[in-house]
């Protein structure tokens, strides 16, 4: 699996750099509650032409967890970081849900490191609403543990259908959502808590594709078209019969339409 770690900003960060080298730099930034082996129905297809690089948000898969809550930003310089300590000048970004909120902060703090940017089934702010609901899932996993939110997680991020038909791969993403420390589940709720990129999105000058999921009720496509039309010239794809984890529910579809992006805006 190529797992390696480096000491980012004072922690462990875990990560894996696949392909070969001299291709252009594509960085995956996954979930929360995953880990970087969310992606691994992408890796075939975008090794053959890219160098990729995966890693683990801090408290999740192999990462340490430093810290009471993070910030966005916190998040964002851990990407920025790992490419210096990698001497990697440039890449493109491709982030899922938190992912994405960390790659629009990421372009707006370091837009010189960005070559093109994916934000899949995310949004540009939370609402009170929203940072509720999150409160609520923060207070039940310290108190209960990362168990509570299995069942609620899978029902969120899959089509009923896609549950009943593939107990093998809930099984695998279950395991991911337990192997997420509880400090980084609750930390990186409080960096989603304090998402509020929406005004500041019109200075984003990197070639952007949005990828909604047609069933995904937490951030319908109607989020991702507001974003889409903040940032000039940015392209969007609905991709059809899935809810929130796209990239796993329908994996080939969504393959090809994020393989297509980046072979015409890298290559």
């Amino acid at each position: 699996m190529n797992r390696a770690s480096a000491t980012i900003n004072g922690y462990k960060l875990a990560y894996r750099l696949e392909g070969d080298q001299g291709q252009p730099v594509v960085v995956l930034s996954h979930a929360l509650a995953t880990s970087m082996d969310i992606w691994g129905y992408q890796l075939p297809l975008l090794t053959r032409r890219f160098r990729v690089l995966l890693y683990d948000l801090r408290g999740h898969g192999d990462s340490g967890s430093p810290g009471a809550a993070y910030t966005l930003q916190e998040l964002a310089s851990d990407v920025a970081a790992l490419l210096d300590h990698l001497e990697i000048p440039r890449a493109a970004f491709v982030g899922l849900s938190i992912g994405g909120m960390i790659g629009q902060t990421f372009a707006l703090q370091f837009p010189d490191k960005l070559s093109s940017l994916v934000l899949c089934s995310t949004g540009s702010q939370t609402e009170e609403q929203g940072k509720n609901l999150l409160e609520d899932r923060i207070n039940k996993v310290r108190k209960d543990g990362l168990q509570s939110q299995v069942e609620p997680t899978l029902a969120r991020w899959f089509s009923v259908r896609f549950i009943e038909e593939t107990p093998h791969t809930k099984a695998w993403v279950a395991d991911q959502i337990l192997s997420t420390s509880v400090d980084g589940y609750v930390s990186c709720c409080r960096a989603v808590q304090g998402l509020n990129t929406t005004e500041a999105l019109s200075s984003i000058r990197a070639k952007t594709l949005l990828i909604p999921c047609e069933q995904d009720l937490g951030f319908p496509e109607r989020i991702s078209r507001a974003i889409q039309q903040r940032i000039a010239g940015s392209e969007l794809v609905l991709l059809k019969d899935a809810a929130h984890l796209g990239n796993v529910e329908r994996a080939h579809a969504f393959n090809e339409i994020l393989a297509g992006f980046l072979y015409r805006t890298l290559t």
